[in-house]
């Protein structure tokens, strides 16, 4: 009886750990579905603020500069969430040519080195917003002057703290998973 009840607390202990992991997957894969579906509002926006631009300045004889302005600010959020839905799927730019060189542990290495670069980055966009923060807080478009430019500068910080999550989350689950080489998980190692 007592070695069933040693095993018990590593076992639940396993069981609750794993089903937390699942549901922060879950979490991140619903924050990279939302960014996908409003990367493309945001292409569709700047499409139409092009357009309309174009009709207004050959028909109308006229230019606004707040299309400009709203065009930069989707501009600036289509690139960091295109950068976090990027990260997400694992096809930013990294070694690849480099670590397809690479096997063993030292292809192992490579992948915890690029996870940890990847979560410093992340959190160093996390603290570069708060640190923008009290400057941009004060600043105002000036076409838009009730919009404020925090939410110009908002997507680094959520685009660095779903990175610096998704690498947490991956080294979590890489040692959770003894495997050797890179994780065979949806859209990592490929």
């Amino acid at each position: 009886m007592r070695g069933l009840s040693e095993k018990q607390p590593a076992s639940w202990t396993a069981f609750f750990l794993g089903v937390r992991m699942k549901i922060f997957k879950g979490i991140l894969d619903g924050i990279s579905k939302a960014a996908q579906v409003l990367l493309v509002c945001l292409v569709a926006g700047i499409v139409l603020l092009m357009l309309n631009e174009i009709f207004i300045r050959n028909f109308l004889n006229k230019s606004f500069r707040g299309m400009t302005e709203l065009a930069g600010f989707f501009f600036m959020w289509m690139a960091f969430l295109g950068v976090a839905v990027l990260y997400d799927k694992d096809r930013l730019i990294t070694l690849d040519t480099f670590s397809a060189m690479i096997k063993g542990k030292g292809k192992t290495i490579l992948w915890y080195v690029n996870r940890i670069v990847s979560l410093c980055l992340g959190l160093i966009m996390v603290v570069a917003f708060a640190g923008l923060f009290p400057f941009v807080s004060t600043e105002y478009f000036s076409s838009m002057p009730k919009f404020s430019k925090v939410w110009h500068y908002l997507p680094l910080a959520l685009c660095g703290g779903f990175m610096a999550l998704k690498s947490a989350y991956s080294i979590i689950e890489k040692f959770r998973s003894p495997l050797k080489g890179v994780p065979a998980q949806e859209g990592e190692g490929q």
